[in-house]
Parts: structure tokens; sequence; C-alpha cells
């Protein structure tokens, strides 16, 4: 180090004595200055002072009154960078939730018209009726051919078209009585087309236990027309079979017979089992249906109305048909 450095660093400290000794404690008038202060200070002075002078810098003296405040030393550094939270790892797909579907409107399914059984008893004939329209031998329940099933706009009331039949049977023949009431008579069609005029139908299935809407008709169900006559009641009366179809044709082994009554006819059928294919036994239950059909314009061969025993008769729907219990 220099001579003369060492006389500067000297004589501030001698200044800096003197100015400590000068102080009075407890005075409120001058500051107290910590001459460890003023000592680093003085340093720190000369060491500027001597780097400016190699520099050309001019030097510049604090205020020896000034008193020199130190700033803290840095406080300790900002903790190091805290870590990111890695990411928290998605979980896998949860499959969404589906939406929860209210029960879809159920598939609507169609059914008819409730069936109303209409059931009937054949009586067991000991002696055949005599097959003439008189009815004179019957005494076997009667029942109402009261359902208008076909053509109701055309139909006016009881005094247009009513009836009832009878019905029995032995080990040869199944037997049909009908009277009708009906305010005029017309029949000019035959064969295939004589239910365009006042004529009568059988329907009979031998297997209603089979029988089935589905199904329709089939091999063991019947529908035969009777005709009271041509034009007239009583005359060329004949029996035809629309189905099966197999089967179809005039039937001439049927017996019928039919005559005229106020206000209406009478008329009788007998029809052998063998056109059915069975044998009856007691017990026997048959579908089964008697129907009346109508025609009141004698210029044109049309049904007009049709009455029945069955409430819902379809001819397409032996289920529809009725019950017969051979007695």
């Amino acid at each position: 180090m220099r001579p003369n450095r060492i006389v500067y660093i000297t004589m501030l400290s001698c200044l800096a004595l003197l100015l400590a000794s000068c102080n009075i404690p407890g005075s409120s008038s001058e500051p107290t200055i910590n001459p460890d202060l003023i000592r680093t200070s003085a340093a720190q002075t000369l060491i500027a002072q001597e780097t400016s002078a190699a520099q050309g810098t001019p030097i510049i003296l604090p205020s020896p009154t000034s008193p020199v405040v130190i700033l803290p030393t840095n406080t300790a550094p900002p903790p190091t960078n805290t870590p990111l939270p890695t990411n928290t790892p998605l979980p896998t797909n949860t499959p969404l939730p589906t939406a929860t579907a209210t029960n879809p409107p159920p598939t609507p399914t169609y059914t008819s018209t409730p069936i109303t059984w209409v059931s009937a008893d054949a009586a067991h004939l000991s002696t055949p009726p005599k097959i003439d329209g008189t009815w004179d031998e019957w005494t076997t329940t009667q029942y109402p051919l009261k359902h208008v099933v076909f053509g109701g706009d055309n139909w006016s009331g009881s005094s247009d078209l009513q009836a009832s039949y009878r019905v029995g049977w032995d080990s040869n023949y199944l037997y049909v009585a009908v009277k009708v009431f009906d305010d005029t008579y017309v029949q000019n069609a035959t064969k295939a087309n004589l239910y365009k005029g006042d004529s009568i139908e059988l329907l009979l299935s031998t297997s209603p236990d089979s029988d089935s809407r589905s199904l329709g008709l089939t091999a063991a169900d019947y529908q035969i027309g009777i005709s009271p006559g041509n034009p007239d009641i009583g005359e060329n009366m004949e029996a035809y079979l629309w189905y099966p179809q197999s089967k179809e044709g005039s039937l001439t082994n049927v017996a019928i017979g039919a005559v005229p009554m106020k206000g209406g006819y009478r008329i009788e059928f007998a029809i052998p089992w063998s056109v059915f294919g069975i044998t009856p036994v007691k017990g026997q239950v048959l579908g089964f249906a008697v129907s009346v059909s109508d025609n009141d314009n004698p210029n044109k061969d049309v049904q007009q109305t049709m009455i029945s025993s069955a409430p819902h008769r379809d001819l397409v729907d032996p289920t529809s048909w009725g019950l017969l219990t051979l007695k």
C-alpha cells in the first residue's frame, strides 16, 4: 500500500474520534453516529476517490454530518421455483352416462272388438223332423237372429227384417229351422250368387279350438248358402257351398223345405254330416252361426242387409262365429 494512502486513512480515523468525543450522549439535538459506520464509510469513500482519480472523475465527498445508511443485505433469496404440480392424470375414459330414456311408448297392439261368444245347444232328435218348412214338430229352444252385421244403413227396423232359428241333430244330419219376417221377398239369383237375394247362410267350423283370426278360413271352416226359392218361396230351392273353396259347388244332397207365412217365410233344411267330413258325438262343440240376407230390390241382385246370431260375425274370422254344442 502506498504511504500517502496510510496517511489519509490515519487522518480520517482521527477525525472520526474527534467527532465522537464532541457528541453529548442522550442529547436529542444531534443524531448519534456509529463510529464503525463512519469508518466503514470513510474506507468506502477513499476507495471510491482512488477509483475516480484513476478514471479522471471529480471526487465529491459526502457531508461529514450525513449519516451513512447501510442498506441491509439481501434477505435470503426467494425459494427456488416451486415445481408446478404435475398434471393430475385424467381418469380413464368414463363412459358418458347414457340418457335415462323414459320407457318408449309401447308398440301399439291391435285387438279386435272383444268377441261375445253366442252359444247354442243342438238337441238330439230321436225322430227326425219332416223337412217341409212348417215347424210343427219342433220343440227345441228358439234362438234370436237380431244382430245387423252388414248393410245397417239399409235396415229400417224389425218390420224390415228379423228372424229366429232352432237347431237339432242325429247321427245322419244337422237340422236347422229358420223363421224370417221380411216385408219384401226377392230372390232372383242362383248358385254362387244366391246370397244376393233373400237367403240363409250357415257357418260351421269342425275344429273351433284351432280357429285363429290370423289363419283365416281353413279346410275345417264351412260356409253354406240356402235359397228358400226362386223366384218365389218354395220354388227351385237350392244349397251352395262356398268354403272350403276346394269343395265349392252346389249341394244336391241337402234337403230343403220352405213355405210362405204372413209377413215372411219359414224354412227347414237338413245337411248330411258327410258334407263336413265328421261323425257327430254327444258333447261335441262346433263353431257355428246362422245369418239371413235380405234384398228388397226386385230389379237388381244385391245383398242389402244381413242379420246374424253372432254379433261380430266376420266371414274370414271363425273365432267370431259362436259355438254350437251337440246335446
